[in-house]
């Protein structure tokens, strides 16, 4: 083995031998006879090119100047391509080595040659700097100079072409001119549409230019369907009021449930799949065992709710995505009966005290509402929060919050135990509660894109759209009977 092969050797990586290969030296004639068969290669000669060589240099002829020409050099001298008529050089075999020939792609005689070797050799080796007029009169821009004439610009440059451009007539014919327009007196600019209320708050802006104008605060609401329901909802209330504590619980679990199927269903069409059947499982325990174990019930059924949602989602009884479906299932049960089962604690105080506190807390909210809607209605100028609710406004705010203490002093408070200036602390409360109730409502259905959360009761809405602001007023009545101790 020569030298070269042995530096070959160290510098080719080694190939790895599996266990059942080895070395077998063979004899002359069986190699004679693998020799003969073509099973091993012959010894490369001496002078075969082996792997690193380098190719000599190839000869012939090469370029002899490069673009653009040296001044020293005539253009005219330059070795011409053979005419197109002469016969194509014979090309070399592809696994020869290269020639550094460049092929003639130029066709024509000698004499064409020599014309564009003509023309190029008379472009000057340096630009040339034009700034007037006069420098483009040369024989060399005839044809530029003549783009200035009018009847020989094209385009964006011709001044006389119309704005039918006729790139793209297609062979149709040109419009008519219009005829000249007959002057008259300008009509008055039309009032500004209202903005509609967006369907999905993404960011809270600015207000739109026009709300400063007053508008209907109740929409395209039917105000007698409204009244009537009204009417008929407040005759069951006192009924069961009348009756007693039982009846009133059975009224506050059916409405409080119903509130909550509305809200999962709004989920549901939102796009999300809510644990439906354990938020309403757990609203309703929650809210009986709350009038049977008072305050005990509520942290023992939220734990509860807690665990067996994150299983309901584990064991795939709903297959969906647990951490989104999981949060908006405790978000209805905590809104709705967190917050409703409120009405059942209420209840749990003796000699029907418990009626009477939330008879003023259905009253006083009621007193709000309709106070909001009367001076929002016809004196709102100033949006509250336009972005969230368009059609509340600070008119209706006060008006709501005045109409809710005058009901807490005047009617609540010649209720027993309420006092008059009980009944005016009650008032306040509500009237402050009450807005922040309905706006966080509102915020949630522009959130998810719809005007009502439901439709069962004509004018209104859905339940929880009529009992929205209660269920924030709820928890607050309870915790000021205790702050006044009046059980």
């Amino acid at each position: 083995m020569s030298d070269y092969e042995d530096e070959f050797e160290d510098e080719a990586p080694r190939r790895t031998r599996t266990p059942a290969e080895g070395v077998r030296i063979i004899g002359a004639e069986e190699a004679a006879a693998a020799l003969e068969t073509g099973q091993v290669a012959r010894r490369r000669p001496e002078d075969a090119p082996r792997y690193g060589d380098v190719p000599e240099k190839p000869q012939g002829p090469s370029t002899e100047y490069r673009f653009p020409l040296p001044e020293s050099v005539d253009p005219a001298s330059v070795r011409r391509p053979p005419p197109a008529n002469a016969e194509p050089p014979e090309l070399p075999h592809w696994t020869e080595p290269p020639t550094g020939e460049v092929p003639s792609v130029l066709a024509g005689d000698d004499a064409d040659v020599g014309e564009d070797l003509g023309a190029w050799s008379g472009l000057s080796r340096s630009p040339r700097w034009r700034d007037q007029g006069t420098d483009w009169e040369e024989d060399d821009f005839a044809e530029l100079a003549a783009l200035g004439d009018d009847d020989t610009r094209v385009g964006a440059l011709d001044v006389n072409r119309t704005e039918h451009s006729d790139l793209f007539s297609f062979d149709e014919p040109e419009p008519e001119p219009e005829a000249e327009p007959v002057y008259a007196p300008p009509e008055p600019p039309p009032a500004p549409p209202r903005p509609k209320a967006p369907t999905r708050i993404h960011s809270r802006t600015a207000p739109p230019a026009d709300y400063g104008a007053a508008r209907p605060h109740v929409g395209s609401r039917d105000m007698g369907a409204a009244v009537g329901v009204g009417v008929g909802i407040a005759a069951v209330a006192l009924a069961a009021f009348a009756m007693g504590n039982v009846p009133t619980l059975v009224l506050a679990v059916v409405v409080v449930t119903m509130a909550a199927m509305e809200l999962f269903a709004v989920f549901r069409r939102a796009g999300y799949q809510p644990a439906t059947l354990l938020g309403l499982s757990a609203t309703i325990a929650l809210m009986l065992a709350a009038y049977d174990k008072g305050t005990a019930a509520f942290p023992l059924v939220i734990a509860l709710t807690v665990v067996f949602t994150f299983l309901w989602y584990l064991a795939e009884v709903v297959r969906a995505r647990p951490t989104i479906n999981i949060a908006v299932t405790l978000l209805g049960f905590f809104w709705v009966g967190v917050l409703g089962a409120f009405a059942s604690l209420l209840l749990t105080f003796p000699d029907r005290h418990g009626i009477a506190f939330l008879l003023g807390a259905v009253l006083c909210t009621v007193a709000y509402d309709v106070g909001g809607l009367f001076f929002g209605s016809q004196m709102g100028t100033r949006p509250l929060m336009p972005e969230i609710s368009p059609n509340k406004t600070w008119e209706g705010l006060i008006g709501g919050f005045f109409l809710s203490c005058i009901a807490g002093g005047l009617i609540i408070g010649f209720v027993d135990p309420w006092t008059p200036g009980k009944g005016l602390l009650l008032g306040l409360t509500v009237g402050v509660v009450a807005p922040l109730g309905d706006l966080c409502q509102s915020m949630v259905k522009r959130d998810i894109g719809i005007k009502d959360m439901g439709s069962i009761l004509p004018g209104h809405g859905g339940v929880l759209d009529r009992f929205d602001a209660l269920l924030f007023v709820l928890p607050a009545v309870y915790y000021l009977v205790q702050l006044l101790d009046i059980a």
